[in-house]
């Protein structure tokens, strides 16, 4: 099964982000935009993971939060990967105290050891709302992304790490939280 380990959000975060992304879609990019229900911050996406695995993997999980308490984190700010040229994707930014960093090495760490492939990139925190399907048809997006810099769209209080399955279809993905992990 496909496999991530996230942070979901509150449901006025993710109504907030509809509303931006309503705004951004008079802009003719081409972009696929997420579904607030499907709206989440991936610490680390696992890929291919076997059923037999997934205690080994919740068992890391629970190591990598040890001592991390609950903390809160602000969404606010829009950009896109890459910041330069043709967008591929659209994320709104996060700010947190420095836990979900935190999190993110301790979870590369324990689940490397598992045999996961550790990121190559640095982690940064943020909350993809759409993907281009070509991207050189998203660059109208820049003006509009620009605008919203800076817009807020809302505080969580943090509290737990999911462990989700990913069942993929034509119609999008579907999500299934397989394990919670309090902080």
């Amino acid at each position: 099964m496909r496999a991530f380990i996230a942070i979901e959000l509150n449901a006025q975060i993710r109504q907030r982000l509809s509303e931006v992304q309503e705004r951004l879609r008079r802009a003719p990019c081409g972009v696929k935009w997420v579904p607030p229900e499907r709206m989440h911050i991936t610490l680390k996406f696992l890929g291919e993971t076997a059923e037999s695995a997934l205690q080994d993997v919740a068992d890391a999980i629970a190591i990598a939060t040890e001592g991390i308490g609950p903390f809160d984190l602000a969404v606010a700010g829009l950009g896109s990967f890459p910041e330069h040229g043709a967008p591929r994707v659209i994320w709104a930014g996060v700010r947190d105290n420095g836990s979900l960093a935190q999190l993110s090495a301790r979870l590369e760490e324990g689940l490397a050891v598992l045999g996961f492939e550790p990121e190559r990139r640095p982690f940064r925190a943020h909350l993809t709302i759409g993907r281009a399907q070509d991207p050189r048809g998203a660059g109208p997006l820049r003006g509009p992304l620009a605008r919203e810099a800076a817009t807020p769209f809302g505080s969580c209080r943090v509290e737990e790490v999911v462990l989700m399955r990913s069942d993929l279809s034509p119609a999008g993905p579907t999500y299934t939280p397989l394990r919670h992990h309090r902080l």
